[in-house]
């Protein structure tokens, strides 16, 4: 089971999800096809900056390990989950996957997003959720993609999804330079569980009391370059700014308005 964040992956941790992502080689997803029986590995390793939550103004470094399996429409990678993926000749693919979000502590973490300045707003639990992505390219080099994260046990920390387009700026048999631009929205209970303040957590902490409805949270940029060194060994170099809007601007949980994710990684496919 994968141990991801709701993005940011935060959208800044969710953003470090999506760029995982792009490790997995492309032919690997076009061969998504039930009449495919070959199975593909990839390990990876991945380093990287991101900000400690959602909003924070405080920054902490990453070392990811990553790992997929896919065989036919199976796969199961420490990004996505373990669930079904589906290409079309025209286009068009579909995947739906069971994930893990880890949620949000009170105080640093190395292993989840969490700050010390949250204190008093307490933990938000890890939650089990069902992850549904759709995707249709529209030219040779662009694609617009739609997905759905909703909480299926665990934490009651609501609904999250993303709208966005996907464009390929330059290509050749060892390079891909790559360009994401996102809309992250969540429903109210999701909005008011990451940006939102009660009248409880107001007492227990310096915040003041604040009501976050459903709708868009953020935007976001991602710059993905993955450089092919032979057969098997290839690189990703990715960088993530976010902007937060809407329901998350005026959250006094929200110190920076724009956030950075950097990210490094290297991987092996078999």
């Amino acid at each position: 089971m994968t141990l991801t964040t709701a993005p940011t992956r935060t959208v800044l941790w969710g953003a470090a999800a999506l760029m995982a992502c792009a490790l997995v080689p492309q032919a690997q997803a076009a061969d998504a096809s039930p009449a495919a029986d070959k199975t593909t590995a990839t390990l990876g390793l991945g380093m990287g900056v991101a900000p400690r939550y959602m909003g924070a103004d405080r920054y902490r470094s990453l070392v990811l390990p990553m790992f997929s399996i896919q065989r036919g429409v199976l796969f199961a990678d420490t990004t996505r989950g373990v669930g079904l993926q589906f290409q079309s000749d025209s286009g068009f693919s579909a995947s739906a996957a069971i994930n893990y979000d880890l949620g949000r502590k009170e105080k640093d973490s190395t292993s989840r997003p969490g700050d010390r300045e949250l204190k008093g707003m307490g933990d938000i639990g890890g939650a089990t959720v069902a992850d549904f992505t759709l995707s249709q390219q529209l030219l040779d080099w662009l694609s617009v993609s739609g997905e759905a994260e909703l909480r299926m046990a665990g934490e009651h920390r609501g609904n999250r999804y993303r709208f966005g387009l996907e464009g390929v700026l330059f290509h050749t048999d060892s390079d891909t330079l790559a360009l994401d631009i996102d809309a992250h929205a969540g429903d109210g209970r999701y909005n008011q569980t990451f940006f939102g303040v009660t009248q409880a957590q107001s007492q227990r902490s310096l915040y003041g009391r604040y009501n976050a409805d459903a709708g868009i949270y953020a935007y976001s940029a991602a710059l993905n370059w993955q450089h092919s060194l032979d057969a098997h060994w290839s690189t990703l170099a990715s960088l993530t700014l976010t902007q937060y809007a809407d329901q998350a601007r005026n959250s006094p949980l929200v110190k920076r308005e724009s956030a950075g994710l950097g990210m490094f990684a290297i991987n092996y496919t078999f």
